[in-house]
């Protein structure tokens, strides 16, 4: 984790000028990275319309902190699996886990980007973690239109970062390792119905998922 703090004035019209530049194909960047799958964009759930929410699926039962993971996922609108690739990238599900940034617990949340959610200690529990963790990346799906590459960019490196370098992966070498890391997870943790097996997409050069088995 590098950095993710962003005043919350700031947040708010930097989103604006994202929604503005999104509205217009004219302006908007290509990026070799993005999902061009089932999840191209990343659409966010509305928990009240998805059956049994809190119910863990097999293929995610046995994954530490499974029940917990669900609901927040859920709560946030996000699929549990994109939930669990980032906190295997993150923290490999240590909750302790620091970094050097101050970045803490399984999603390895700041203290400050905790504090936009009402948390005022995101290592006080798993629970708080996850809750301020998973609505700050439903935040960052609604800012970058549900491409999930920058979304994962911006978690990493900060969204005003990746505002800056033109709605880009910044050059970060972290952040150009994070982003395909947790792509990569995401692919492995998600069910094989959910991806066709005739998709091919290359996120990083030498680096392909989704591949045909």
């Amino acid at each position: 984790m590098i950095h993710r703090t962003f005043p919350g004035l700031a947040f708010l019209l930097a989103f604006w000028v994202t929604v503005a530049i999104a509205a217009d194909p004219s302006v908007t960047p290509a990026s070799p990275y993005r999902l061009r799958s089932v999840s191209d964009p990343y659409r966010l759930v509305d928990p009240a319309k998805v059956e049994s929410a809190a119910k863990v699926p097999a293929h995610l039962a046995d994954r530490p902190f499974a029940d917990l993971i669900q609901v927040a996922a859920r709560n946030a609108g996000l699929e549990p699996e994109l939930v669990h690739a980032v906190i295997a990238v993150e923290s490999g599900y240590q909750v302790d886990a620091k970094s050097e940034k101050g970045a803490i617990g399984l999603m390895q949340v700041l203290p400050e980007t905790a504090q936009r959610y009402g948390i005022r200690d995101p290592a006080k529990s798993v629970r708080e973690n996850l809750k301020a963790g998973t609505l700050y990346l439903r935040d960052l799906m609604q800012m970058f239109n549900g491409q999930l590459d920058l979304v994962l960019a911006a978690y990493n490196a900060g969204e005003k970062v990746v505002l800056r370098y033109g709605m880009k992966i910044p050059p970060y070498p972290e952040t150009q390792r994070y982003v395909p890391a947790v792509l990569a997870k995401y692919s492995e943790i998600r069910p094989p119905a959910a991806v066709p097996a005739e998709t091919k997409v290359e996120y990083l050069p030498g680096t392909r998922l989704n591949l045909p088995k």
